[in-house]
């Protein structure tokens, strides 16, 4: 029975992200770019700009990138410079990239809480025309704090198994950074 749950849990789980890293991104994108096209059209064939198109493109370019980068997290598909790490031995190729991994997760740890709370101080201002709360034009990028680290938990592990001998390689190493 609790490996049922467990299951359903995990479905769930992946459910949520799908939604928050796949489904939001998309559409906060499409409402952003036919926001961006109608404020052109009106702006400069009507002669007649118009004011909340703007909120829909600030709010949908925000939780384009934030939650957009976290998938792209996941994935393991964001921009990497591995000139230098494909060139190196597998541990080598596993200290940088630990080394790399650990800046980013001793940076980004300390800004959950200071990121919460910047969101939730915010609340208090809304956007211009439709008067969306700030605290939710923004709480994404605690969201996507969590992810990073999340998502770089696993390559820190991998690394530290491979300086340790009881893996020969990283798999995007491997694969040349091309995973």
């Amino acid at each position: 029975m609790f490996f049922r749950e467990s299951a359903y849990m995990k479905k769930a789980i992946g459910f949520l992200r799908d939604v928050l890293e796949l489904y939001i991104p998309i559409t906060a994108f499409l409402i952003m770019f036919v926001s961006f096209v109608v404020q052109v059209f009106f702006r400069y064939v009507l002669n007649d700009p118009l004011t909340w198109t703007n909120d829909l493109i600030v709010v949908g370019f925000v939780w384009t990138v934030l939650f957009g980068a976290s998938y792209t997290m996941r994935q393991r598909k964001h921009v990497k410079f591995t000139l230098i790490y494909d060139a190196l031995k597998p541990k080598g190729a596993a200290f940088t990239r630990l080394l790399g991994n650990l800046i980013i997760v001793g940076t980004f740890v300390p800004l959950i809480v200071p990121s919460f709370n910047y969101a939730l101080f915010l609340k208090f201002q809304k956007t211009p025309v439709f008067r969306i709360n700030y605290a939710w034009v923004f709480m994404p990028f605690v969201y996507f704090v969590v992810a990073i680290i999340g998502y770089s938990l696993p390559e820190i592990l991998e690394d530290i198994r491979i300086l340790r001998g009881k893996l020969v390689d990283s798999r995007d190493h491997i694969a040349g950074g091309l995973l």
